[in-house]
């Protein structure tokens, strides 16, 4: 609240003190722009001060429940791999897939899979036109609708139905994510376990901060819908592109409960390109400004205050793409032509906007309780304001829009894309240069008296900070070009691959760990070198049994390794069985998505940030192995063989690894990599187990039993030349100046390397 008090006095200072008359339009301009970003923060603050999180009740078994799958013309593999896993869900319900593709082969498959196939004449109003026909033709009392490329887990369905007991509630929505993090919108740091993803603001913060207002609305996917509720409001409403928001306003204005279930119940595809995050979010903006136009929030009847407030900032959010323009184009109008929006004296401006500037960033990072990321926030600020801007038109729109849905599969980055940033980028940079040009000429003006004036310094700065993040526009959008049509999943499985000749066996299994894993193919990392062409089986232990793959190397890769080569070959799969590549995708999706989220945090708030650094300066010297590793425990002087497991991380105080049962700390243990040099014993630290719907595995930390020995580097110094040599990367030397190894140093967060238990 301090910062918003003072975010007030600094635009009633603007509009009262520092307007430039002599240029009126680029001063308004600017100021009007500051004062959206006022209003802006004030929705954002009444949203997020406080979020409501909530603990689902017990569902009732007697309750019976449609899945609609919408779909149009996705590919059959990603229909397939959904379809899969909906079956699976573990509540009795009816599954249907609403195929407006009308594609006979996703028909035949619906039928093979055992599940209800529904095909309507036309397309009439897309995707609401599609739901509304579907419920027509369907009874459940309930219904989760899912978007064609949502996974549910199993147990989706127990823990959102348990709700319903409010006989008031029309909805529970639960929050989108996503499995390919290596798509347009996610930010991943391996290092640091930090995953970051565009709409993560929206579900960790905004929609519980809706919830509260009784003002969480259905997102069109991983929601629950009381059919009732539906058919009362005719269905879902079909006046805008937007057809989940639209009909959950009018829900709400009858009087009917919505709720926000936090936890994460299924994964779908993130946009993987420039080009398919711009086709998404145009025609969430354009529903917006439709909404906005025919049906105001504000004016809208049966709403509660609260609920116009809430609406509203989530239809207004899309006009921020004029606002991110003003401010990319003011440093360009002052270098141009030496203009400044503001009428006096430096200090008295700096005095105000530093304080202005630091409160904002530290009251958003500390209201979005580390989902904000304020850098990465900005990039995505910069990404979209061009789009936001097209939106706009959805505002003037007397024809219906078209419902475009967000592409999948391989696709290129049109330059269109990444035009109106490299425009910025380049604006940003001639203008800066014209300035020093027309400076150092006496062409311009720039109010500096001869020096380097203040107002110079800071639209430098200023401009210098809109070019950056430009460019990093361009060049992620660049590099977001879809390869591959499937996404392979990271899954790092040990296992024993044996080269094939003619289809036998030619020699004896070398140890490997998969690397990545889908239903068309894997990689998988090894000490020996395999040329391509080579055929090969790889038994993948999965958690639901063993698959045997036979498939051929296309390619191989040489890694960096502290330990010697290791190489990664890629392989594709031969004809596989059905019930292989179903069993593979089953684990996929209810084992390793899951699973591979336990690894990395989500949020961290900036003070918490700070802390993990200082109180945790061993994190950046750990290393990546995952490599096979065959592990011996000593409990009271027996020894146990625990078989083969993964030896994920190391460092020189100690190893992370994962095996198939759990091993009480204090007990000794012995691991050895095949291949390698790597070796140890130690003295088990912590076993936590790792639970996804299918599976459990335990990741344990060991901490090597040589004690540590402080200036070691003084005795080396003087030591002889013959007792420094010989000593290898893990050997007892090196692991004996390692600082102590606990919890901290052996991160105990969870992985998404697994083995079959």
């Amino acid at each position: 609240m301090v910062a918003y008090a003072y975010a007030a006095y600094w635009i009633y200072w603007r509009w009262t003190s520092s307007l430039n008359w002599d240029h009126p339009i680029f001063s308004l301009t600017l100021v009007v722009a500051e004062t959206f970003g006022l209003m802006s923060m004030a929705l954002f603050i009444f949203t997020a001060w406080r979020l409501l999180h909530r603990e689902p009740p017990r569902a009732r078994d007697d309750l019976t429940v449609d899945v609609f799958i919408t779909c149009l013309d996705e590919p059959l593999q990603l229909l397939r791999r959904t379809v899969i896993g909906t079956r699976a869900i573990r509540y009795p319900h009816s599954t249907w897939l609403l195929d407006d593709g009308k594609r006979d082969d996703v028909k035949d498959m619906c039928a093979e899979l055992g599940v209800g196939y529904i095909r309507r004449d036309g397309c009439e109003d897309a995707k609401a036109g599609n739901l509304n026909h579907a419920l027509a033709v369907t009874s459940g009392q309930f219904v989760l609708q899912l978007d064609a490329d949502h996974v549910p887990l199993p147990n989706i369905l127990d823990r959102m139905l348990g709700y319903f007991d409010d006989p008031a509630l029309a909805f529970v929505q639960s929050p989108q994510d996503f499995y390919n993090t290596d798509s347009f919108t996610h930010v991943v740091n391996d290092e640091g376990r930090e995953l970051w993803e565009e709409n993560r603001l929206f579900f960790r913060l905004i929609q519980p901060g809706k919830d509260r207002l009784n003002a969480s609305f259905f997102c069109g996917s991983c929601g629950v819908l009381r059919r009732a509720a539906f058919e009362e409001i005719g269905g879902f409403s079909t006046q805008t592109v937007t057809e989940d928001m639209e009909t959950s306003m009018l829900l709400h204005a009858r009087g009917w409960r919505s709720c926000y279930h936090g936890e994460t119940l299924a994964y779908g595809l993130a946009p993987a390109s420039a080009a398919q995050y711009h086709v998404q979010r145009l025609r969430w903006g354009q529903g917006a400004m439709q909404m906005l136009r025919k049906m105001n929030p504000l004016f809208f009847e049966g709403l509660s205050w609260q609920q116009r407030l809430s609406y509203f900032s989530s239809v207004i959010v899309y006009i921020d793409g004029i606002q991110r323009l003003i401010f990319y184009l003011a440093p360009v109008f002052f270098f141009l032509f030496g203009v400044l929006p503001v009428h006096v004296p430096n200090r008295e401006l700096l005095l105000r906007l530093v304080p202005y500037l630091l409160l904002t960033i530290t009251s958003f990072e500390l209201l979005s309780r580390g989902t904000g990321y304020i850098l990465i926030s900005e990039r995505y600020n910069m990404t979209r304001f061009w789009t936001y801007i097209r939106a706009t038109s959805g505002y003037f729109a007397r024809k219906p829009l078209r419902f475009n849905v967000t592409p999948k599969g391989t696709g290129d980055v049109p330059f269109a894309t990444y035009a109106p940033q490299l425009a910025i980028a380049v604006l940003s940079a001639g203008a800066f240069a014209w300035a020093l040009v027309a400076r150092h000429a006496g062409w311009v003006h720039y109010h500096d008296g001869g020096g380097v004036s203040t107002a110079f310094v800071v639209n430098g700065a200023w401009v210098a900070w809109n070019f950056s993040f430009a460019m990093y526009v361009v060049r992620h959008s660049i590099r977001s070009r879809q390869m591959r049509a499937d996404y392979r999943f990271a899954h790092r499985l040990p296992t024993l691959a044996t080269v094939l000749v003619n289809g036998s066996r030619f020699e004896e299994a070398i140890p490997t760990t998969t690397e990545d894993v889908n239903a068309s193919g894997l990689s998988f990392r090894s000490t020996r070198m395999l040329e391509p062409g080579t055929e090969v089986e790889l038994p993948l232990p999965l958690a639901s049994g063993t698959v045997i793959t036979r498939g051929v190397i296309t390619h191989r890769t040489p890694i960096r390794s502290l330990h010697g080569d290791v190489y990664l070959h890629g392989v594709a799969f031969g004809d596989l069985s059905p019930g292989a590549r179903d069993a593979i995708e089953l684990t996929l999706a209810h084992h390793a998505i899951p699973l591979s989220r336990q690894l990395y945090r989500d949020s961290m708030d900036v003070i918490a940030a700070a802390l993990q650094r200082f109180i945790n300066p061993r994190a950046g010297r750990r290393h990546v192995v995952a490599l096979p590793v065959f592990v011996t425990v000593l409990i009271d002087g027996e020894e146990t063989r625990m078989g083969m497991g993964l030896l994920e991380e190391e460092s020189r105080g100690g190893v992370r690894l994962v095996l198939e049962q759990p091993v009480q700390p204090g007990a000794t243990m012995q691991w050895e990599v095949p291949d390698t040099n790597i070796a140890g014993r130690g003295v088990v630290v912590f076993s936590r187990s790792l639970e996804s719907p299918l599976h459990v595995s335990f990741v344990v930390g060991v901490q090597r039993e040589i004690p540590q020995r402080r200036f070691l580097w003084l005795r080396r110094l003087f030591a002889a030349p013959e007792s420094r040599r010989g000593v290898d990367s893990t050997g007892d030397d090196q692991a004996s100046d390692a600082l102590p190894v606990g919890a901290a140093s052996l991160d105990e967060g969870a992985t998404a390397l697994h083995i079959r238990r």
